[in-house]
């Protein structure tokens, strides 16, 4: 067919343009729209306004949902044992363990020896006193071992003298008569009490400075150069004038 025919069918009206556009004849033709009615894209209503959200390039990057307190949390790092100290140093700090054990064995066996050694006092010498007695016997005793004039320990205190017969500064430590404990009783109270003493009982600070006491029923010569401080039970306590 030449491109100047008319088509079979159709009416003379509707020439070839009719059929360059198709969709303004079929908009025309099969429309629902009323006749006059012209399809108008932009002044259909719309559903809802479209929003267009300009996100930057950060736009596939994972957003920090952390809140400002919560602390960065870095990533553990690798738990690596600690290296093994060379043997010399094990070595070194056994031995310095060692030795600081058996330092404080050694101050443990002194404590106990000067205790037993006051509690002996104690026991021998005030054993039917009182307990204020007692405690300013060691009060004597404790104070000498602070006074230069003196021996540096407690069984030094107690026992100076004590190679020669009836010369001792304690009467029991050199009248030849074996330190025997027959009073269990007596003997448990008088421990007692030196640990009592070695703790600091604030009674015996009626004791003062004292260094000396004796009974009352004997005048020993040096009592005549000493001060006087109290008598308790049957013992009367001097001080150095």
């Amino acid at each position: 067919m030449g491109q100047n025919a008319v088509a079979r069918g159709l009416p003379a009206e509707e020439t070839s343009a009719d059929l360059v556009s198709p969709s303004t004849t079929i908009i025309a033709k099969a429309s629902l729209l009323p006749g006059a009615a012209s399809l108008d894209v932009a002044a259909l209503p719309l559903e809802r306004e479209q929003e267009v959200v300009s996100l930057s390039k950060g736009d596939y990057v994972e957003q920090d949902t952390r809140t400002d307190a919560e602390p960065i949390r870095k990533p553990k790092a690798e738990l690596r044992p600690p290296p093994t100290p060379p043997v010399w140093k094990l070595e070194s700090t056994h031995k310095a363990k060692r030795a600081e054990k058996q330092k404080i064995i050694a101050q443990k066996r002194t404590r106990l020896a000067e205790e037993n050694c006051l509690a002996k006092a104690i026991y021998f010498e005030a054993r039917t006193e009182t307990e204020l007695g007692q405690l300013a016997v060691a009060k004597v005793i404790l104070n000498r071992v602070k006074d230069p004039l003196y021996p540096k320990s407690i069984c030094g205190v107690v026992y100076q003298g004590s190679d020669r017969r009836n010369s001792c500064q304690f009467s029991f430590a050199c009248d030849g008569m074996p330190d025997d404990i027959r009073n269990q009783t007596a003997w448990t109270n008088s421990k007692r009490v030196a640990s009592k003493a070695l703790a600091g009982d604030e009674t015996m600070r009626i004791m003062g400075a004292a260094t000396h006491y004796h009974a009352d029923y004997v005048k020993p010569r040096w009592s005549y150069q000493m001060r006087r401080l109290i008598k308790i039970g049957r013992h009367i306590f001097y001080a150095d004038t």
